[in-house]
């Protein structure tokens, strides 16, 4: 090939980035004739090139992407271009998949290159789907330019096997499904293992180079920092994104296939324009159900022809909402569900801001003694209706129903379980040193403020400085962290996002400054304040073991009864829910409730109680001799689990919720591929900073 045709340094830089450790790859040449081909295994670019530039009558380079099996190498074009070879890559010389190839392909006549403006469609797709797979949880990929369009390239570690074909099958038709349009398709064929890719570096020269369709050269764009395989189970997230097919129910009327979408649209008066595919038609939304500003093309409903219906909305805030989410959002019985209605929400939104207001003009600053044996329903007398110590049903009849509010903690299973964190109430959470308490309780820090709750904290261990280095941490996710490059296995949060993240919580989190000590009496005061002026929903107290409550009783078992007392009023004259820690005891086996506190009747003042497990093999050989679990138990499957303990309004107890512990943001996750993005994030932070660069010039 000659120097028009090659470009050596992008060439040498495409094979040390994509094959970095001597990895085998085939290079393979299509011929100015029909069915020439050229064909040569290497294992250094040195060799390659040399061999390349020998072949004058080649038209393509392509290579294969994923791991060869080693053997291929000693076949008759070992370092060599042999024309016509008897054999190639096939799938089964294929150990497994090193990439997710996603070949963004203009439309437009076979044979031909592309022009100006549908290479400039493909880079603008490829602009929508970088920000997509960032926000999912994939790692940032390498960008291509191929001489037509544009490729992303994630890397991956996937064994060949079936179940990982159908994976990056899937993966490509729910990007196709998704992201093609009239201009350019995601191409889905790119799934078999022995895929081959251009070789960047080298002239696309398909059919005749004109002036408004030119010959390119194809060359790496632009590569990750550090270039990070996607762990499998975001490839997993985003192929269960595909439609699957509903089976007969009450709410399809026995056939799926039967249900008229565009009749369900029409009903509902949602606009839509509607694009029809060999396998599936997709409407695109005039507005996204969930919200309005997110205008078309960015949120669609595609039905495959198995009568498969899927939703998706490309903004950040709407991530995992689905079709059952926007069914709901217009038929709330769809699914034959009680579904508290907005109405019933705003309802009870209004009422606990009413009763808060009421009795934040009876809580003084200065707080008073309340003996444990006092009434605990002392502070709410629109509830106290005595008759000689008894109260008939006619009489309970007349009491107000009680206001139920819940703050959502965002662990899934949990907030299934409790409903959230019950307005009024105290939470102990406990577990070994080491069990991620902390961790879990910023997690529901962040969850309740970008749910738009009021939060307060008091952390005795950490300094305030140290408190938010982990809150920003867990604020960013892994997508916004930074790895340390001093130190092996650290993260940390760039200036700027920090600057954003307390920007997002303003006024919602408040964090007692240390410098005032720890002494309960003092926290007191000016937590109440906090409480009445802020209108706090959840006060955070990290830990009971640093407080000093001796003030209380000079007997620790009666100032330990004192202090949860005392919590258990505020919670209950101020509406706020409060979660405070206690370390256990020295356990003498499994970790219970009496082994946190020492006796069962202090157990009993609090209205629930979880403790947080450590998944290490000492959890495992416990709880199997305890609960006769199996190894293969789902709960095992996570990194740290959350007990429930005690639930004072259900009775629930003995309820284990796996979590995965991520070591970048430091978060407890719901599952392994959960990758959250909070408020303070806009869509447009998923777009690649040399991207940005290049727009702004």
């Amino acid at each position: 090939m000659t120097s028009e045709q090659i470009d050596e340094k992008r060439l040498r830089e495409a094979l040390a980035i994509l094959k970095p450790n001597g990895e085998l790859f085939e290079v393979r040449m299509l011929g100015k004739r029909k069915a020439q081909t050229y064909s040569g295994y290497f294992v250094d670019a040195d060799t390659a090139v040399e061999q390349i530039k020998k072949i004058d009558d080649a038209v393509t380079v392509y290579f294969t992407l994923h791991d060869i099996k080693p053997e291929c190498y000693a076949r008759e074009q070992c370092d060599r271009m042999i024309k016509n070879p008897g054999n190639t890559t096939s799938d089964t010389d294929i150990m497994g998949y090193s990439w997710l190839f996603v070949d963004l392909d203009p439309k437009r006549s076979a044979g031909v290159s592309s022009s100006n403006d549908e290479l400039e469609a493909s880079k603008k797709l490829a602009m929508d789907i970088v920000p997509f797979m960032t926000s999912l949880g994939f790692e940032e990929p390498i960008v291509s330019m191929s001489g037509n369009g544009y490729h992303l390239l994630y890397r991956v570690e996937l064994a060949n096997n079936e179940s990982n074909n159908k994976l990056i099958k899937d993966c490509l038709t729910v990007l196709d499904q998704t992201f093609s349009n009239d201009k350019v398709e995601v191409d889905t064929a790119n799934f078999n293992p022995s895929r081959i890719c251009k070789l960047y570096g080298t002239l696309a020269q398909k059919g005749t180079g004109t002036k408004e369709r030119p010959h390119r050269m194809s060359y790496i764009v632009q590569t990750p920092q550090v270039l990070k395989a996607t762990d499998k189970v975001y490839l997993e997230k985003l192929a269960a994104m595909l439609p699957q097919e509903q089976a007969p129910a009450p709410y399809n009327g026995y056939n799926p296939k039967a249900f008229d979408i565009e009749e369900w649209l029409s009903k509902y008066s949602i606009g839509y324009s509607r694009k029809l595919n060999h396998d599936y038609t997709k409407y695109i939304l005039e507005q996204c159900p969930f919200d309005s500003n997110h205008k078309a093309p960015d949120s669609m409903i595609t039905v495959g022809n198995n009568g498969a219906i899927g939703f998706k909305c490309l903004h950040n805030s709407c991530q995992g909402k689905t079709w059952h989410d926007v069914r709901v959002l217009f038929e709330p019985d769809a699914y034959d569900k009680a579904v508290r209605s907005e109405a019933d929400d705003n309802r009870i939104n209004e009422g606990w801001k009413e009763h808060k207001a009421k009795y934040a003009r009876d809580i003084e600053i200065e707080y008073p003694d309340i003996e444990p044996e006092d009434d605990l329903y002392a502070l709410e007398p629109e509830t106290k209706v005595e008759h000689e110590g008894f109260l008939t049903a006619k009489q309970i009849n007349a009491i107000p129903d009680e206001i139920e509010d819940y703050i959502p903690t965002g662990i899934t299973m949990l907030d299934d379980r409790l409903h959230g964190l019950k307005r009024g109430m105290v939470t102990l959470v406990s577990g070994l040193r080491g069990g991620s308490k902390s961790t879990l309780l910023s997690n529901i820090a962040l969850n309740a403020i970008d749910k738009g709750y009021n939060v307060m904290a008091y952390s005795g261990e950490l300094t305030n400085k140290n408190f938010m280095k982990w809150t920003y941490l867990q604020a960013c996710g892994k997508t916004f962290v930074k790895p340390s490059q001093r130190y092996h296995n650290y993260w940390y949060v760039p200036d700027e996002y920090k600057r954003r993240v307390a920007e997002w919580m303003g006024d919602r989190f408040m964090l007692y400054n240390n410098e005032y000590g720890n002494k309960y009496e003092e926290l007191k005061k000016r937590m109440l304040a906090v409480i009445k002026e802020q209108k706090t929903d959840l006060v955070i107290l990290d830990n009971l073991m640093i407080l000093d409550i001796d003030a209380l009783d000079e007997r620790a078992n009666e100032a330990q009864k004192k202090f949860i007392t005392e919590l258990t009023m505020i919670a209950k004259a101020t509406k706020v829910h409060i979660l405070w820690v206690a370390h256990p005891r020295k356990a003498q086996g499994f970790l219970r409730l009496d082994d946190v506190l020492g006796s069962t009747s202090l157990a009993s003042l609090t209205d629930n109680a979880i403790i947080v497990h450590r998944n290490n093999n000492d959890f495992k050989r416990l709880t199997a001799e305890m609960f006769r679990w199996q190894q293969d138990n789902p709960i095992y499957s996570g990194t740290n689990v959350v007990e429930i303990a005690k639930d004072r309004d259900n009775g629930t107890q003995d309820v284990f919720i796996p979590l995965w512990y991520e070591p970048e943001s430091k978060r407890l996750k719901n599952s392994a591929s959960e990758n959250i993005s909070f408020g303070w994030v806009r869509d447009e932070d998923m777009i690649p900073d040399e991207w940005k660069e290049e727009d702004d010039t």
